[in-house]
């Protein structure tokens, strides 16, 4: 998805492409990192919402009209303080939130002469640690975009039985070049997990320039599907077997020496 500055076409547009997503089959379907508005600092203060409120109510009739479990991506979601955080929202069929998450790694970056951000400027860091959150498809561990850098969170929600990563995203294109395709498929190998990412992608007013390529890999680091850098929608087939399969062959999440200190890490 490539997003513009209008919170109502991005809702549109999210919707559109759901209905697509279902025609095609999907039974689960997940979108970018701030689909609603670029990441524009006034902008983001400006359509920051309330989570549960008027956006995750509309956000919740897609998922109840197709029957089906949706992650739309995150939202500037505006906390009791006045805050803003970048959250991930997580519906199941029946248009319930079954789950949200608060960023918790929040994105630096100084390559000189190419980019400089802080979204500590304009951000505020979540306090809880990712959530695991069991489905009839599966279960699912959640993550958001430069999570992607600390492996710890996703060994965590491994050891805590995740199956399925999600790392909605946004990574700008000299990052994305570099990085996106290795830090998705090491994320899946080292917990022997699907992971799923959608990214955004080309330019939206102010924001840097998004990678796109969003992909889903399987537990054996194999890439089932990559959206490269045009808008559109994607569908991939999740299968148990292989999941069975790949830590059937590897199961180094269990192989981890007993004591280990990161065993501590939330």
């Amino acid at each position: 998805m490539r997003g513009v500055r209008d919170p109502e076409a991005n809702l549109r547009a999210i919707e559109e492409m759901t209905d697509a997503a279902v025609r095609k089959g999907a039974q689960f379907v997940a979108g970018p990192e701030f689909f609603l508005c670029p990441a524009e600092i006034p902008l983001l203060r400006q359509c920051a919402a309330p989570v549960p409120g008027p956006v995750t109510e509309r956000l919740a009739g897609v998922a109840k009209r197709h029957r089906i479990h949706f992650v739309p991506g995150t939202i500037p979601e505006r906390g009791p303080g006045g805050e803003i955080y970048n959250t991930l929202l997580f519906f199941g069929p029946d248009g319930a939130l079954l789950a949200k998450y608060r960023k918790r790694h929040l994105f630096r970056v100084d390559i000189p002469g190419v980019v400089r951000h802080d979204e500590r400027d304009y951000l505020a860091a979540g306090a809880m640690p990712a959530p695991v959150i069991d489905t009839e498809l599966g279960r699912f561990g959640a993550s958001i975009c430069y999570d992607l850098r600390f492996p710890e969170q996703y060994l965590r929600m491994a050891l805590d039985g995740a199956e399925i990563l999600l790392a909605p995203s946004a990574f700008i294109s000299p990052t994305g070049e570099a990085h996106w395709h290795l830090l998705c498929r090491a994320r899946a190998v080292e917990t022997g997990c699907f992971l799923l990412g959608p990214n955004r992608t080309g330019r939206s007013g102010d924001e840097p320039e998004r990678y796109g390529h969003s992909l889903v890999v399987d537990p054996w680091g194999r890439v089932l599907a990559d959206g490269g850098e045009d808008e559109g929608v994607m569908v991939a087939k999740l299968s148990a077997a292989a999941l069975a399969e790949a830590r059937q062959r590897l199961d180094n999440i269990h192989h981890r020496i007993s004591g280990d200190p990161l065993e501590n890490v939330l």
